[in-house]
């Protein structure tokens, strides 16, 4: 099945790129270029497609995995039977063998919390969220506590996340098409252009002109790679939350004032902290379940996003200091003016105080407004992927627009030449 795929890819690309070299009057030769270009590409190209689909398929079975546990653990309230009653549910391959090694780490007793044992799924499936799940689980198998409507929080949560990659999925399908729609337009446009030339002036046939038609193949082909690339990733890993000791480093830079360095990232770090911090208020909304919010916020001091932790430290250090007082929490970001931040920020404290009524009632409203401040976090995320990808639309235009300046430059050089005879 896999060969008969890679030969009808391998006919359909060659098909288009001798389409291609007909409408743009490409000699054989030419031709021939353009064709054995794409078969240097051809090895790495297909390893995308592979990759793809791999990471297509880890991402609906760790969706799974975390779906079922939350359901298995409401009703079982431990882990390993939670993992036992999941594991019939997967197809013989990854997923199942990690699943398979937690339960024997655990039925052997050489884990006494669960935490190696959970770590062997979580190492193959580098997912912040399944983490987060499995620690909450691991707390709570622990220290009990009411957890049904976390549970259900976190259910809401993982259903979210899994609408929001499909729509994502589909605006990256979206760009792939649009980006080979705009390639086969540049080619038919230049191949226009070349049909309306006089006939008697011979341009398209030219060493310079036939150079310029392979070179706009071989960048059209590069630039469909890139798509390709840019839109088939390792789905579950969150890319809002990678490289985030460089961003801890240039907020350092901004609160320490070291000349325009921290200035010149003010914009970029306040959005990477509007983006950092619902995770780390899920963070506190799930330990706040059998702890108090200072107890919450000095337990990830350490575990909450790099970007955010020297934040973290100056607000447990006040809170030390005045820990009756409103001020930490309304100094916490404050000179980056996010809302957002603000809002959380005083509904926790009313939790610590007591403050406005039941305290189950606020946490509850703590972890819906961590759920919009989320979605919305990841949303826009998504969004300013795409717009990344927007160069990659406009790039077929602009290899067009060289390959009809060359023609045109050369129609003039021919024109001005016969005209001087």
């Amino acid at each position: 099945m896999k060969h008969k795929s890679l030969v009808k890819n391998l006919l359909a690309a060659l098909a288009l790129i001798m389409t291609s070299g007909f409408i743009l009057q490409m000699k054989w030769y030419s031709i021939l270029m353009a064709v054995l270009f794409y078969l240097i590409l051809l090895p790495k190209w297909e390893k995308r497609k592979q990759e793809a689909l791999l990471q297509q398929q880890r991402l609906e079975e760790a969706t799974l995995y975390m779906e079922q546990l939350l359901y298995a653990f409401q009703q079982n309230q431990q882990i390993l039977s939670s993992l036992e009653d999941v594991y019939p549910l997967f197809h013989p391959g990854r997923m199942k063998e990690c699943i398979k090694g937690a339960i024997s780490r655990m039925k052997a007793e050489h884990d006494a919390t669960g935490r190696e044992a959970l770590g062997i799924i979580e190492k193959e499936y580098d997912c912040d969220r399944l983490r987060q799940i499995h620690t909450y689980l691991l707390h709570v198998e622990q220290y009990g506590g009411d957890f049904s409507d976390t549970i259900e929080y976190l259910l809401n949560d993982v259903h979210q996340y899994m609408e929001r990659v499909q729509l994502y999925q589909e605006d990256c399908k979206n760009y792939r098409r649009n980006v080979w729609i705009a390639v086969i337009l540049s080619v038919v446009i230049c191949g226009i252009t070349n049909a309306l030339l006089p006939g008697d002036l011979e341009v398209a046939g030219l060493a310079v002109c036939q150079g310029a038609a392979v070179i706009m193949l071989c960048i059209d082909m590069l630039l469909c790679r890139r798509t390709l690339a840019r839109t088939s990733k390792d789905w579950l890993k969150s890319g809002d939350m990678e490289n985030q000791t460089e961003w801890e480093k240039h907020y350092m830079d901004y609160k320490n004032n070291r000349g325009l360095a921290g200035l010149l990232y003010r914009k970029s770090l306040k959005k990477k902290l509007q983006m950092a911090f619902p995770h780390w208020l899920m963070e506190i909304a799930l330990l706040l379940q059998t702890e108090n919010v200072q107890v919450a916020m000095h337990k990830t001091r350490q575990t909450a996003p790099a970007v955010l932790r020297p934040a973290i430290g100056e607000l447990v250090e006040q809170l030390n200091q005045n820990p009756e007082s409103i001020q930490p929490y309304m100094s916490f970001l404050e000179e980056f003016h996010i809302p957002d931040v603000t809002s959380a920020m005083r509904m926790l404290y009313a939790l610590s105080t007591g403050g406005y009524g039941d305290s189950n009632q606020q946490l509850s409203q703590i972890m819906l407004r961590n759920q919009e401040l989320l979605d919305k976090a990841e949303r826009s995320k998504n969004e300013d992927s795409l717009a990344g990808m927007y160069a990659l639309f406009l790039a077929p235009a602009l290899t067009g627009a060289g390959k009809m300046l060359v023609d045109m430059t050369m129609f003039l050089v021919v024109f001005m030449t016969q005209m001087r005879m």
